[in-house]
């Protein structure tokens, strides 16, 4: 600090007693310490000035606290706005599901004999939908729950080409109107992965395909094995993905501009991708595809490759 600054100078060139300041110290190690200066005049018996004695109390570790305490209060401000945001977030996204299915049952029992068949169709077809839609949600939290708290997952010899066939065959069934082809470019593909994470993966990626793209488009899923992984991709023909976007859209709660407008959700399904995947030794991808539409993709090291009959 300047020296007519320096609370010793100050305390003899005014005759007085300072108090209140801090400053900082560096020792000749380059170390720095946090003190408190209390410099006191000394005058002799007619009241001249004669003098002046400093105590430095060293508040370092005072001043760390307090930074960490002052660290640790703006934390718990951000979760819990987080906090605020995610029950309004999963407020809306369970509120219009149930919504929907609590509505229609209760028409359907209370007066499901007066209502026309094709209204009964379209209703339940409405229950059938959104029931499924709030399975998801809810899957996709149990799973998020279930990896925060663990490191690893349970990790067991899995068919890739199998299981993924066996999810989009599940996804056909629930989506009857929606045409997915499926291009395996190589026999069974054995990874190490866990089953129900593996399946819910698969799952997600169909979801997001299908709630992007127009309902008459086409989704592709090929699955390959090259350079000692095995993949899986999923590609639409939706509304794509801006390249700044292609990182972020794997991170919670994430949505980008034009996907709110499109579809609901909580934006926390490919963040699940990542979490499962990455845990599992993969990693996750996602890219525009050419002509329009995105591909968003996995890989897992290949455990084995053997060509094994359908």
């Amino acid at each position: 600090m300047p020296h007519d600054e320096c609370p010793m100078a100050i305390c003899l060139r005014e005759n007085r007693t300072v108090r209140g300041g801090t400053a900082i110290a560096e020792r000749p190690d380059g170390s720095r310490v946090n003190f408190i200066p209390y410099p006191s005049p000394m005058r002799d018996s007619s009241g001249s000035l004669v003098g002046a004695v400093n105590v430095l109390v060293d508040v370092t570790e005072q001043v760390r606290v307090e930074g960490e305490l002052r660290a640790t209060a703006d934390a718990l401000r951000a979760s819990n706005a987080v906090k605020d945001e995610f029950l309004g977030l999963i407020s809306h996204e369970l509120r219009t599901p149930v919504t929907t299915i609590f509505g229609n049952a209760r028409l359907l029992r209370d007066r499901g004999d007066t209502i026309a068949e094709p209204d009964r169709r379209s209703m339940l077809a409405d229950v059938a939908e959104d029931s499924e839609r709030l399975l998801r949600i809810i899957e996709n939290l149990l799973m998020l729950t279930r990896l925060g708290a663990a490191s690893e997952v349970d990790l067991e010899p899995q068919l890739l080409t199998h299981v993924t066939k066996t999810c989009v065959a599940a996804f056909k069934r629930r989506h009857p109107t929606r045409h997915i082809a499926v291009r395996a470019t190589t026999g069974h593909v054995i990874v190490e992965a866990d089953r129900t994470c593996l399946e819910l993966v698969v799952e997600n990626l169909l979801s997001n395909a299908d709630r992007f793209s127009p309902a008459t488009a086409d989704i592709g899923v090929e699955i390959d094995a090259e350079n000692g992984e095995a993949r899986v991709r999923v590609m639409d023909r939706g509304i794509g993905i801006r390249p700044d976007d292609l990182d972020k859209v794997f991170s919670p709660f994430y949505r980008g501009d034009v996907a709110p407008s499109l579809a609901t959700g909580l934006g926390i399904g490919l963040a699940v991708c990542r979490r499962v995947v990455e845990l599992e030794g993969g990693r996750v991808w996602a890219a525009p595809r050419i002509g329009g539409g995105t591909e968003v993709g996995f890989a897992l090291p290949l455990l084995e490759a053997d060509h094994l009959p359908d």
